[in-house]
């Protein structure tokens, strides 16, 4: 790792610089990084690489406009190159805006945050984690004969960030995270079914625990197993229960990208000025913070320096935060709540999630399906569309079954579930006590960060539901 004092000792040394050639304005983000990423399909490796990446993003604002420039290297001169760009551009752009960036403005922090740590992800060798990626598709293959295909993605990242601004913020950050995405592919005769089960936490390498790894593969290999059997869906209107995982992709994808402030300030959100509004059934409460220690997206900082907090976006269906940086927070005249975020030094902070999800509530999953006489239990994500402009979505589920009188039978094949936001959110009318986060990644503008969904169960009525295309 760089050593703190050197680390801070170049941040002071571009904060000050930017200042001195006339930025109103400097933030600076220094990050050094190690990472794996091992790609496993059966006994097959598609890519086991580790190393390190660093560098400085230098942010600044002059007269309004913003300036922003990166380098992977942290030598005096590619840090002055750096800096001079970043005022160059904003210097630049600061002649033909219309509208002038300000920010609002945020206590003044210094701070240390670090990751516990027993074992050091940089410590363990390549070869360990590329083991553990063959035995885990080693449970997942020996499930069953049916199991065609194992595909395991192993990822980690540890390292330092510093950020510091020509306010007075100094916060060092040392996180360390570690995630297995499992999928298990089953085929019986022209029919070719998948799950995944994804896996993810903060800390060092000691919290791969075997156990619950095994049993999320085995898990996996069940589900894709179990999905053979499944027939075409109903299409029509159905009171739907739906699981955890498509809750929490609900919540993050429907809901969650359209209370970020830079859309709702572009006029690009269907929540744009709704807050005080009921927009939703009274049992839906949906947050988003990094405040979470579970939560995937957990930290106690942005990358503007500014403390994270939990945002109660939905509160028992009332309308009442956006999630905001500080420039969408001095447009929308609210205070900032440490929503800006970027995937490294090399890009820009913007509006970001975190961990997005509804709230639990007092029922359980049997509770749900009480009174159902026709309809379908909808569960995981492959994937969809959503506009959170004109507030559609449209998910693909990994499985889902037939409930009848209250019961689920029968597997159904390429379930789709579509709506409009808003009238979603009216027609949830109830909530399970089972809430589970997920680890993933969420991608914006180009740009991708770790962020964790989830929920409980919870039931909707007349959700329309039909075949994936």
């Amino acid at each position: 790792m760089i050593e703190v004092f050197h680390l801070m000792e170049i941040a002071d040394k571009a904060v000050n610089l930017a200042v001195d050639l006339g930025a109103n304005y400097v933030d600076v983000r220094i990050e050094k990084e190690f990472s794996t990423e091992i790609r496993l399909t059966n006994e097959r490796f598609d890519s086991a690489v580790n190393g390190i990446d660093k560098g400085i993003g230098v942010r600044v604002l002059f007269n309004g406009a913003w300036g922003f420039s990166s380098t992977c290297s942290l030598t005096g001169k590619d840090v002055k190159d750096a800096v001079e760009n970043a005022v160059k551009a904003a210097k630049a752009t600061s002649i033909r805006i219309k509208e002038r960036a300000v920010l609002a403005p945020v206590p003044i922090i210094e701070d240390k945050v670090e990751t516990p740590v027993r074992e050091s992800l940089a410590a363990v060798g390549i070869d360990k984690k590329m083991n553990l990626a063959l035995k885990v598709s080693g449970v997942v293959r020996d499930y069953s004969h049916k199991i065609v295909s194992a595909n395991i993605r192993y990822e980690d990242r540890a390292g330092e960030k510093f950020v510091s601004s020509s306010e007075g913020a100094k916060v060092l950050m040392r996180p360390s995270l570690v995630r297995l995405v499992i999928m298990a592919v089953a085929r019986e005769g022209e029919k070719i079914t998948s799950a995944t089960e994804p896996f993810g936490l903060h800390g060092g390498f000691e919290v791969l625990d075997w156990e619950a790894i095994k049993e999320s593969a085995i898990t996996a290999a069940k589900r894709a197993v179990e999905m053979l059997k499944a027939h075409p869906p109903p299409s029509g209107r159905f009171t739907v229960v739906v699981n955890p995982t498509l809750t929490g992709t609900f919540a993050h994808e429907a809901v969650g990208h359209a209370s970020e402030a830079d859309l709702v300030a572009a006029g690009e959100s269907i929540l744009q000025g709704k807050i005080g509004q009921k927009i939703g059934s009274e049992c839906v409460t949906i947050c988003d913070g990094s405040t979470y220690e579970k939560g995937w997206g957990f930290s106690l900082y942005d990358d503007e320096g500014v403390p994270t907090q939990k945002k109660t976006i939905i509160d028992h269906g009332v309308l009442n935060a956006y999630i905001l940086n500080r420039e969408a927070a001095a447009k929308l005249n609210l205070k900032p709540n440490g929503g800006a975020r970027a995937q490294s030094y090399a890009f820009r902070p913007i509006v970001r999630m975190s961990d997005t999800y509804i709230m639990p509530g007092d029922q359980t999953f049997e509770e749900l399906l009480e009174g159902i006489r026709r309809g379908v239990y909808v569960k995981g994500t492959r994937g969809g569309a959503v506009d959170p402009a004109k507030g559609t979505f449209q998910f693909n589920a990994e499985e889902a079954y037939l409930i009848k009188n209250g019961e689920v039978t029968t597997p159904l094949l390429d379930v789709s579930l579509s709506g409009l936001t808003l009238e979603t959110l009216s027609n949830i009318d109830a909530v399970a006590k089972d809430l589970k986060l997920e680890p993933g990644r969420c991608g914006k503008e180009g740009q991708l960060v770790y962020a964790g969904t989830g929920g409980p169960h919870i039931r909707i009525r007349n959700a329309a539901v039909g075949g994936r295309a």
